[in-house]
């Protein structure tokens, strides 16, 4: 499996330092994943994270997740776009998710370091999509290929963190995101493929027509104009919001509590 964009040559070079810094503190890492933008198109060095997934054979001692993140963290310099947004997890999560478990979360920037261990959470549900995408789309930097790593998730499955993606969005996030992550959802919805966020937003104007609150949201991440008002972002994922919880659609569970 190859991703659907060409990966910039120096996030795969970042991304190798950072399987170098893993690997040792961790002498069963399985493999690391470029996965996200890079992969799925849309990113961009100035507005984007590098998003990463890596996997281990065993889950360790809170020491061991605090280990990795520390490793991992120093190489945060060298990050060829706004930061490192990193999960590791174990070859079991991998193959079938079950609650989402997690070694060590880590994010890295020029003005960031933050490193949580898993052994004290429950779980992260962002698993599932990135799980999903790998799976699909990821470049292997280090180890097999992901199909031989990541086991495939229900469209259920993957429905539901889409929207409970949303449903946080509509509090927490900038408006571009939301609306643009309602498009992939929408589009998820419609034909089972997972896309960018700018893809996304690309397949709603050509399913659906022309719309002003799409366009503005696809302007601000490309370009970094000026994005959809807070009003009509809210308005556009709440209508999408109701488009995805419809009987109709089965691959979301009708009764998400």
């Amino acid at each position: 499996m190859t991703p659907d964009r060409l990966v910039p040559s120096d996030v795969v070079r970042y991304v190798a330092e950072v399987s170098a810094a893993l690997a040792g503190v961790r002498p069963d890492l399985i493999g690391v994943y470029v996965h996200g933008s890079a992969v799925l198109g849309g990113f961009r060095a100035a507005r984007s994270d590098v998003d990463v997934l890596a996997v281990v054979a065993e889950p360790g001692t809170e020491v061991d997740q605090q280990a990795m993140g520390e490793a991992v963290v120093k190489t945060a310099a060298q990050c060829p776009a706004t930061g490192l947004e990193m999960s590791v997890i174990t070859a079991a999560t991998a193959a079938s998710l079950d609650s989402c478990p997690f070694e060590v979360h880590i994010r890295a920037s020029a003005t960031e370091r933050l490193i949580i261990p898993g052994i004290n959470h429950a779980g992260d549900t962002d698993l599932v999509l990135h799980c999903a995408v790998c799976r699909a789309h990821a470049l292997a930097v280090y180890g097999p290929p992901a199909t031989e790593v990541f086991g495939p998730v229900p469209a259920d499955r993957v429905g539901a963190a889409m929207v409970s993606e949303l449903q946080w969005a509509l509090d927490h996030a900038n408006t571009t995101y939301a609306v643009l992550n309602a498009c992939r959802a929408l589009r998820f919805a419609d034909d089972g493929q997972l896309c960018s966020k700018l893809d996304g937003g690309e397949w709603y104007l050509a399913r659906h027509g022309a719309d002003a609150v799409v366009a503005a949201a696809i302007a601000h991440q490309r370009d970094g104009r000026t994005g959809p008002t807070t009003s009509e972002a809210a308005t556009f994922v709440t209508t999408a919001l109701g488009r995805l919880g419809s009987p109709d659609l089965h691959w979301i569970p009708r009764n998400r509590g």
